[in-house]
């Protein structure tokens, strides 16, 4: 038992052990995988594939299972981890799929949020790597602003998907919104500052598109500081890098 414990302590958060590295990686696979199956099966088209995509279904939400108790078991305060943010997320990429809660498919859709935990994890050991290395040189550092667009972006990915999936459910999967992947297309050029092709039909999925808008400007500030930093210091040097990186 303490054996198990000691390999999940360091899986979770010895950023510097293989376990931390395969294990993290097997995680952020499935979340993908399993986030391309939420979204692929609401295309009418693939229904053929249903069987496949319960199995992708299960089979990720038992390993999320594993791991969250886990993390409660190794966690030295239990209810600081339950009740953050993270935690939580960890119980709604569960909860849906083992209470058969098949309609609340944008609730599913959050698991995407536990990509941002894996890169924010990649950061900070870069982070503890960099501050550690005598020779803490640009490229090191740029490698950590590569880290930060890659989260940008899967935030920008994670807006999507959610407001995708919002106006899928909201709208009732109708002929505008038949699926997903079309309601993503929708929230994608929304978000972006782009106009629709296709509106929504009901008030509330108006008020989702001034919403999805709101966050486009949000993101578009976010963007603008992360690039803006990144291109300062390849202009101007690495003075004060370590204060801004962090």
């Amino acid at each position: 038992m303490k054996k198990i414990k000691k390999f999940f302590i360091k899986a979770y958060f010895d950023f510097k052990s293989t376990e931390f590295i395969v294990v993290n990686d097997i995680l952020a696979f499935l979340t993908i995988i399993s986030i391309i199956a939420i979204v692929l099966e609401t295309v009418s088209s693939l229904s053929s594939y249903q069987n496949l995509f319960d199995f992708i279904e299960y089979f990720t939400a038992a390993t999320f299972a594993l791991e969250y108790i886990s993390r409660i078991v190794v966690a030295e305060k239990k209810l600081a981890y339950i009740f953050s943010f993270f935690g939580i997320i960890d119980i709604l990429a569960i909860i849906p799929t083992f209470i058969f809660m098949t309609n609340l498919t944008y609730l599913k859709s959050v698991r995407v949020l536990r990509i941002i935990r894996f890169l924010r994890m990649m950061r900070l050991a870069k982070l503890v790597r960099t501050n550690k290395s005598k020779n803490q040189d640009l490229e090191a550092y740029n490698s950590i602003y590569r880290i930060n667009l890659q989260i940008y972006f899967m935030v920008l990915f994670l807006a999507i998907i959610v407001f995708g999936s919002l106006v899928y459910v909201i709208e009732g999967g109708n002929s505008v919104f038949p699926s997903i992947p079309i309601g993503m297309l929708w929230a994608a050029k929304v978000i972006m500052g782009g106009i629709p092709s296709v509106v929504p039909g009901t008030i509330w999925g108006e008020i989702l598109s001034v919403l999805a808008r709101f966050t486009g400007l949000i993101l578009f500030g976010l963007l603008i500081n992360v690039v803006g930093v990144f291109i300062k210091k390849m202009l101007f040097g690495s003075e004060n890098i370590t204060e801004n990186s962090k």
